[in-house]
């Protein structure tokens, strides 16, 4: 007898059914009051878009691949294609990608603890209202990561500068964070957009549901309320902190690098295991 032979995105319609009704169960699940979740979200989405809009937050793509592919010693022309497809598409080594990404995060994270630790001591300043300085640098820092690595692994820009963030961007950026973070149902969620709507095309789609109307908004509405959360509790512990100046700059560098770098290598090995990291799936570019 014949055997069926299968190909390789056969069973696409089916895992992207359970990614579905997994993000959509992790979404329902509530940790707070519905006033106080509601006030959550809200907090989390003005403060995303107030740091997304900082000076220096954003990376531009094309610069930061082909300076970082160079460096690596990879041919002009090379890293000119990985910047106009992707480093994958342009068949960059692995081993380069992962090198990059790891020197990416280690730049970042240890720049963040560094300033964290001047803004812990007496007369540390202070970026957004009564958000401390180093919990707002915390979250510029975690900006560069996500898109640094979203680019090594084939995601296209996603920041503009002095723009409010549009719906797609506002979920990508919350999946990204909540994946860091830990949120229940971000991966899941991050693996559902990754298929669904950053995969289809390079350029955004002019025509797009509300992101309110999308089977991810639950998980996208979640990250959203953790990082209200966070933002608010973190401003409270990093506040107590500075109690005892000296100890305090110390306390609250620990506290960068300790969420800082193992979110960003969750992350990375997520974005490693999507589809625009494969360079066998010429439809993401």
């Amino acid at each position: 007898m014949e055997e069926t032979k299968k190909t390789p995105n056969a069973d696409r319609p089916s895992r992207l059914s359970k990614l579905k009704s997994a993000t959509i169960e992790a979404g329902k699940s509530r940790t707070l009051p519905g006033r106080d979740e509601a006030e959550a979200i809200e907090y989390g989405r003005q403060f995303l878009n107030i740091v997304a809009r900082i000076k220096g937050v954003r990376v531009d793509r094309q610069q930061f691949l082909i300076a970082e592919l160079r460096r690596e010693g990879i041919a002009h022309t090379q890293a000119q294609a990985a910047a106009a497809t992707s480093p994958a598409a342009a068949e960059v080594p692995d081993e380069v990608v992962t090198k990059i990404a790891r020197r990416v995060i280690n730049f970042e994270t240890n720049k963040s603890t560094a300033l964290s630790f001047i803004a812990g001591l007496p007369g540390g300043f202070a970026l957004l209202g009564t958000v401390p300085g180093d919990l707002t640098q915390y979250f510029v820092h975690s900006f560069r990561i996500m898109q640094k690595l979203a680019y090594l692994y084939g995601w296209q820009e996603f920041l503009e500068d002095s723009k409010e963030l549009d719906d797609e961007s506002l979920a990508q950026l919350a999946l990204f964070l909540g994946t860091m973070i830990g949120v229940g149902g971000a991966s899941n969620g991050l693996v559902a957009f990754a298929h669904q709507v950053a995969r289809p095309a390079v350029q955004k789609r002019i025509a797009r549901a509300a992101l309110t109307k999308t089977f991810y908004y639950p998980v996208v509405k979640k990250c959203l309320q953790m990082v209200g959360v966070k933002v608010t509790k973190d401003t409270f512990a990093k506040g107590v902190s500075k109690a005892v100046p000296v100890v305090g700059g110390v306390l609250s560098g620990a506290m960068t690098y300790a969420s800082l770098k193992p979110g960003a290598l969750r992350l990375m090995k997520q974005l490693a295991e999507l589809p625009q990291a494969n360079s066998t799936d010429r439809s993401t570019h």
